[in-house]
């Protein structure tokens, strides 16, 4: 006989198992994606920036692809434009500093890159889903189909031509022209607040309906349990059993969050102000570790090092957009305020750069140690040739690391002296500890990559 606590218990295993198998399957990851998406831009510049939607995206995806041709396809081009939506993001920084017509171009031209990659996406993530639908039963993915695959391209393209149309008024010759024939001249110039407002209004208006209508689908097929469990068993036959792909996957996500996040290393000065915010590559070192101690043992250290170095670097980068707001360089001789506040920006900046050394000393540690587990000869090879190149190769990948980390230390110095001293030195100083630090990254993903594709290698 069941009792009322086993009654209980029967449908909390149940809501349960459900959760798990909604998160496995990416399906709150997919909600996320399109509220990110789903916003109007003025030219470049995105509240919401697409750069995260489409890390949702991607992160969503990842299951489904590994059994679909057509998602995989759509996952690797995806994968390319969310750099470009990166670069977009801060590109945003450089639109109050140039004029109309380099906004232009710079909206053109990240319109044509996404439609380029997105546009071939979207059709081969619908037909891939339908693939799914026929194969495993999935009968919510028929469900309003054709309405919401049709509203999302209309969408797009809505939002891609109203995002451009109040840039193309920059291409007004009036002011330059003058009245030369006669009748009623027209400068367009003058409409291209009035095209901004009705662009976002219309975008906005399609965006609404495009999330009326996507996101109860997505939770249709979230709620299809026999649907997604049939997908779940076929993803644990075919990549979960598989130990070596699972390594190398996650692997794979923890060099690229390394360099996403050290591509926010390198400090931009323009008009005073740091426009690249240090404590966001941060967030990405502690996404990094805590998905590297999923398969290595010893990393919360680097974890909660990430996280100092996180707050720290918020801290830091707000001090700094407070005195430059406020007051800037030229504010220090005469006003004692601005002075005690920008020896406030240099302490916080050198307990900001000791966390970050700390930080990174712990992850490069993390690196030597995967090094060493996972390119060292296998305990059952005696042949003494093939024992020597494991070594030679693991020395080689060694040495890299610690290059990087030598590397590491001379950009940090560079770095802290200038925002010690940029008050009583040439401004455009910045540009060495920039130019330093841009070598450095550049040297650091050559290095990050051919360490995943040495390891990659042993365990294909």
């Amino acid at each position: 006989m069941i009792t009322t606590t086993e009654n209980a218990a029967v449908p909390n295993q149940r809501t349960k198992k459900k959760e798990t198998l909604t998160k496995k399957m990416g399906i709150g990851s997919f909600i996320a994606t399109v509220i990110f998406l789903f916003n109007p831009c003025i030219n470049i510049i995105d509240v919401l920036p697409d750069f995260f939607g489409y890390l949702f995206l991607l992160h969503a995806l990842s299951t489904w692809a590994d059994l679909c041709p057509g998602i995989a396809d759509a996952v690797q081009g995806l994968g390319k434009l969310r750099w470009f939506m990166l670069l977009k993001m801060f590109a945003m920084i450089l639109v109050p500093l140039n004029d109309d017509t380099a906004v232009l171009v710079l909206t053109f031209g990240f319109l044509i890159i996404e439609a380029i990659y997105l546009y071939p996406a979207i059709g081969r993530i619908f037909d891939g889903f339908e693939y799914f639908a026929t194969r495993y039963n999935g009968r919510a993915v028929y469900k309003n189909y054709k309405n919401v695959r049709t509203l999302t391209y209309a969408f797009y393209v809505c939002k891609s031509v109203f995002t451009l149309l109040p840039e193309l008024c920059s291409l007004s010759s009036f002011d330059y022209s003058g009245y030369v024939t006669s009748g009623v001249q027209i400068d367009y110039g003058n409409y291209k607040s009035a095209l901004v407002i009705v662009g976002v209004f219309l975008t906005t208006l399609l965006g609404i309906a495009w999330l009326i209508n996507i996101i109860p689908y997505i939770r249709r097929i979230g709620r299809e349990t026999d649907f997604l469990e049939k997908v779940a068993r076929d993803y644990d036959r075919t990549v979960t059993d598989n130990v070596g792909l699972v390594f190398r996957r996650a692997l794979r996500l923890v060099i690229t969050l390394i360099i996403a996040s050290f591509a926010f290393f390198p400090n931009l000065w323009l008009d005073e102000i740091n426009v690249i915010p240090t404590f966001v590559g941060a967030i990405f070192l502690i996404a990094a570790m805590k998905k590297l101690s999923r398969f290595s043992t010893g990393t919360r250290p680097a974890v909660i090092a990430s996280v100092i170095f996180a707050a720290v670097s918020f801290v830091s980068y707000v001090a700094s957009l407070l005195f430059s707001g406020f007051y800037g360089l030229s504010s220090i001789e005469y006003k004692y305020e601005a002075y005690e506040l920008f020896n406030l920006t240099r302490v916080l900046s050198i307990i900001e750069y000791v966390a970050m050394a700390v930080c990174l000393w712990l992850v490069f540690a993390e690196l030597r140690k995967l090094i060493k587990m996972h390119l060292g000869p296998d305990p059952d090879i005696t042949d003494r040739r093939l024992t020597a190149i494991y070594a030679d190769q693991q020395y080689e990948a060694d040495r890299s690391i610690i290059a990087g980390l030598i590397g590491a230390v001379i950009m940090l110095l560079t770095n802290i002296v200038y925002l010690i001293l940029r008050a009583d030195i040439v401004r455009d100083y910045w540009l060495l500890p920039f130019i330093v630090t841009g070598i450095w990254f550049i040297y650091m993903i050559s290095t990050l990559n051919q360490l995943y594709d040495q390891i990659e290698y042993k365990y294909m």
